[in-house]
């Protein structure tokens, strides 16, 4: 047996009910849920969790939710709340119950189930006398059969759990009185209250301890409040107060100064209520407006729920100067703000070229994996085009991480899309497609598709190949496309990121991005040029052009990268750049860990990586025309130890006090499997996890 999709015929929310009859005690019971739009599940009155629907996931997923704590012997109600977007609303649901006898309860929607339409909702409305009594308990009239109807099948996914909390607002940005009547706009300046009051305006800014009075006499005229929160959040919109039937609270929600994004409109009842919006809401600015209401009306709270998945921080990067430690807990916080069961904030999604970057500075920060899988889960496969090329890209990263095993399906379809974005004109997207073949191939190596491997190594040659016809001499760039005379900052960063130039086209290329204006490079931008600038062997330059767009924001206003740009959507830190190049950490393929880090011009660089085998830490210095480090290795794989000859042409290399490179011949060594010698650098392979100390002299 299996669920089927239900919903009212003719309503944009519903309830929806099933009582069902527990003859024992419950030892648990589990339930997953999946809907066209958001919904709140309710057991014998106590929520027992919310889905978001397509805020979350562009696709339907399951969201699961425990039953353990509302179960109780003898009669149960289940209760759900579901909101539609209009047309092809659907709910689904699945549940098992396991008793203490060890037998089992399943729930499936279906015709045993109850719906009506939920009056009390409206397009961007609630009507709070309309809501049924008791409404969390079902116990009210008015059920029907629920309505079998066609509904997405919904996928499974493993996202990290959110958890909610309140936050108020900081402070009252403008205060006054407007007209009660129309769209509820921003107005910088109301008029002073004379028919309206608000009486303690400050009790807005905090929950419980105290109320405001708030009156409108006059039905034209209404009591104004901007209420700024501070920073960019995303959440329900919730209000505890004491009304009167037919008193309008109209919220309006807005991200920047100016501009109203969206609004909502609650109708009160008498006495006591307390309401949560079902849908989440993004905004830094909260606009209200009381009118109608003649009497005075005590209003405890307005605030936000914020919903957030917290992921704790392993990564660490610190060098000369106190900047570079609060650079990367901003990036930090910059993760953290936008991280949801997806990074997104709220319902604004990014690109796959920004996951793609979001993905490694998370891999960086925390280590955690989760986020991209869930992102993997909630999405389809892009056709054609740099998004499908990102998307590919993004999967072999979180492939690399997580160690998931791709299925064939998935892959077949990653090499689909490529194919379908082959062709392209601009040399920007035939980089970006050069990259995605390589990634691809690697991916299917993993799965064990040797052929296809081939195949997409094939790929990404005839791209590397094409991308020479682009080439200007005269400029010493890469052109927009073969025979044009356009050769953007862009482009070039594109190709060298790849690793797509011969050494001579490198350093032309490396030169224009290091000397070129900044100033146009939004910080998206920015982390592709200074990833090629070190791609390149242009460390110094890469390191200089990172102070340079994200060292001059550390001293604005803001928490987290994109309010310090003070840009609406998030933006990225360049924190993978710096652990991959500065502390030089890299997870490679077929379980190989890479450490080469690159002086960049700093005297010394220490942190923490993580990395799928565990943490490495990193702390290296080069004083004196030397080069010494110390390494915590965390597994017994193949590990990649590269360091630079720091300009000697016979080095001497020692690793835990004894010698192992001299007068350019390897000395055995029981750490060191292997060294290989290269033109700027010794590469030692070691194979056990350890402490090592390593010195160039």
């Amino acid at each position: 047996m299996r669920s089927q999709a239900i919903w009212h015929p003719a309503a944009l929310a519903v309830y929806i009910r099933l009582e069902f009859y527990m003859n024992s005690a419950a030892a648990k019971g589990l339930l997953r849920c999946s809907g066209s739009g958001p919904y709140e599940v309710y057991l014998n009155g106590e929520r027992v969790g919310r889905g978001l629907g397509p805020a979350v996931a562009e696709v339907a997923m399951w969201e699961q939710f425990a039953l353990d704590v509302a179960l109780r012997e003898g009669e149960n109600v289940l209760l759900v709340f579901a909101i539609g977007c209009g047309t092809a609303d659907w709910f689904r649901a699945e549940g098992k119950i396991e008793r203490s006898d060890g037998s089992e309860q399943v729930l499936y929607t279906g015709a045993p189930w109850q719906v009506q339409p939920a009056d009390a909702w409206g397009p961007a409305s609630y009507v709070a006398v309309l809501a049924p009594a008791e409404w969390t308990k079902g116990r009210f009239a008015g059920w029907r059969e629920a309505v079998v109807v066609d509904g997405a099948e919904p996928r499974d996914w493993s996202p990290l759990p959110a958890v909610e909390s309140m936050v108020w607002a900081r402070e009252v940005v403008a205060f006054g009185e407007v007209a009660s009547e129309g769209a509820l706009e921003w107005i910088a300046s109301p008029e002073a209250m004379q028919t309206a009051k608000c009486v303690r305006r400050e009790a807005f800014l905090t929950g419980g301890k105290t109320h405001s009075l708030v009156q409108a006499t006059d039905e034209a005229r209404a009591a104004y409040l901007v209420l700024d929160f501070g920073r960019l959040l995303c959440g329900f919109p919730h209000m505890r107060l004491r009304g009167k039937a037919g008193a309008v609270i109209d919220l309006g929600f807005a991200r920047a100064l100016g501009t109203v994004e969206s609004r909502l409109r609650y109708v009160c009842r008498d006495g006591l209520q307390e309401w949560t919006a079902p849908q989440l809401a993004t905004c830094r600015y909260l606009v209200v407006r009381i009118g109608s209401c003649p009497g005075d009306m005590e209003i405890d709270s307005v605030a936000l729920v914020e919903r957030r998945v917290d992921v704790a921080a392993r990564g660490r990067f610190t060098t000369v100067g106190a900047d570079w430690e609060r650079l990367w807990r901003t990036g930090e916080q910059s993760l953290a703000d936008s991280r949801q069961e997806v990074y997104a904030l709220g319902e604004e999604r990014l690109n796959w070229d920004q996951l793609y970057v979001w993905a490694m500075n998370d891999l960086s920060a925390t280590g955690s994996v989760d986020t991209a899988r869930a992102v993997l889960a909630g999405s389809e496969i892009p056709i054609g085009g740099e998004q499908a090329c990102f998307h590919a890209l993004f999967v072999e990263l979180a492939q690399r991480y997580g160690g998931d095993r791709l299925t064939a399906e998935r892959l077949a379809g990653i090499v689909n899309s490529l194919q379908t974005a082959e062709g392209a004109s601009a040399t920007a997207a035939v980089a970006v497609q050069a990259g995605a073949w390589l990634a691809v191939a690697a991916l299917c190596r993993r799965t064990g598709d040797r052929q296809l491997a081939v195949q997409c190594e094939r790929a990404h040659h005839r791209a590397r190949k094409a991308l020479q016809a682009a080439w200007n001499e005269e400029q010493g760039l890469f052109a927009d496309a073969v025979g044009a005379a356009d050769c953007s900052r862009w482009t070039n960063a594109l190709v060298l990121y790849f690793d797509l130039a011969n050494p001579k086209q490198q350093v032309q290329v490396a030169r224009h991005l290091s000397s070129g204006s900044a100033s146009g490079d939004d910080l998206w931008q920015a982390f592709f040029i200074s990833g090629a600038l070190w791609r390149a062997g242009a460390d110094a330059a890469a390191l200089a052009y990172v102070k340079r767009k994200w060292g001059r924001l550390l001293a604005r206003p803001g928490r987290t990268w994109g309010e310090k740009a003070e840009s609406l959507a998030v933006q990225p830190g360049p924190e993978s750049l710096l652990a991959a190049h500065v502390l030089g950490v890299v997870s490679k393929a077929e379980g190989v860990l890479e450490i080469r880090p690159q002086l960049s011009g700093l005297e010394r660089a220490e942190g923490v990586v993580p990395t799928p085998h565990g943490d490495v830490e990193v702390a290296w210095g080069a004083y004196g025309g030397g080069f010494s480090a110390r390494l915590s290795v965390p597994h017994d794989g193949e590990t990649h130890l590269s360091v630079p000859r720091c300009d000697k042409r016979f080095p001497q290399i020692e690793i835990n006090g004894e010698t192992v490179w001299r007068n350019e011949k390897a000395h055995p060594n029981f750490h060191v499997q292997e060294l290989i010698s290269e033109e700027e650098r010794v590469v030692m392979v070691l194979r056990r996890a350890g402490q090592y100390e390593v010195s160039v002299a």
